[in-house]
């Protein structure tokens, strides 16, 4: 029978001037998780933000003790607030989605089967529901991925993800360079050359129904192929010594 019910799992995820997502996502998470874990802790990160993220996040953990907030003074960085997260979560399973409510966190349920024959589970979105150059951003990067490095992965930016907590004893968080856009996929391939076991589910993606997208503009792009090519030219070397 598969696996639709576990222990103890954490989720988290990263918020940054999402004043708007913030308690309705907890809300869900909270209906959600009540259904799938015996225990759970729901972890916000909040990466800096200028809007009420922060303050939103930390009324909802004063009225709950499974809700806890990791605030970053200054941003971070995407990556920098994933890691933090990870960091600060505190059960076997670790499941990270984003904090744009672009995902439902009910779908969990779609990766709990696979983490039972795997190290990590992870989703790939089956009908992407973002504008055309969004999209066109995100296959291009996603060829590279496959194509500089090898990593047999469907959609290496999709933010539903489900890991055990050994993952991070094989790859460590201090061995990955990225705390940008780059540090999902650097994680994968990280994991894919240590031999860890990873499965992939179609999963459902909603159109941003508030807020503004921060994933593509051309900073966040430029960092990205910064650290793409970083790590690239870090591996080619001890082979070529």
């Amino acid at each position: 029978m598969a696996q639709t019910r576990v222990d103890a799992l954490s989720y988290f995820f990263p918020a940054l001037n999402e004043e708007g997502h913030v308690r309705p996502l907890v809300a869900r998470a909270v209906e959600v998780l009540s259904g799938v874990a015996d225990r759970f802790e729901i972890i916000v990160v909040d990466d800096g933000s200028s809007d009420r993220t922060g303050a939103h996040a930390d009324e909802l953990a004063a009225a709950d003790p499974r809700i806890r907030v990791v605030h970053h003074p200054s941003r971070r960085g995407y990556g920098g607030a994933v890691r933090s997260g990870i960091a600060a979560s505190r059960y076997p399973l670790i499941f990270f989605t984003d904090g744009d409510r672009q995902f439902d966190p009910v779908d969990v349920v779609l990766l709990l089967p696979q983490i039972a024959e795997a190290d990590a589970a992870i989703g790939y979105r089956k009908k992407r529901s973002d504008p055309l150059r969004r999209r066109f951003v995100g296959w291009s990067y996603n060829l590279a991925i496959r194509t500089l490095f090898g990593l047999p992965v469907r959609d290496v930016d999709c933010a539903f993800k489900l890991f055990r907590r050994e993952v991070f004893e094989r790859v460590p968080l201090e061995s990955i360079g990225s705390n940008g856009a780059f540090f999902s996929a650097e994680l994968l391939i990280r994991m894919h050359q240590a031999g860890l076991r990873i499965r992939q589910a179609a999963i459902p993606h909603h159109a941003r129904s508030w807020g503004q997208p921060k994933g593509a503009s051309p900073r966040v792009i430029l960092r990205a192929i910064r650290d793409l090519l970083a790590l690239r030219l870090a591996l080619w070397r001890p082979r070529r010594a």
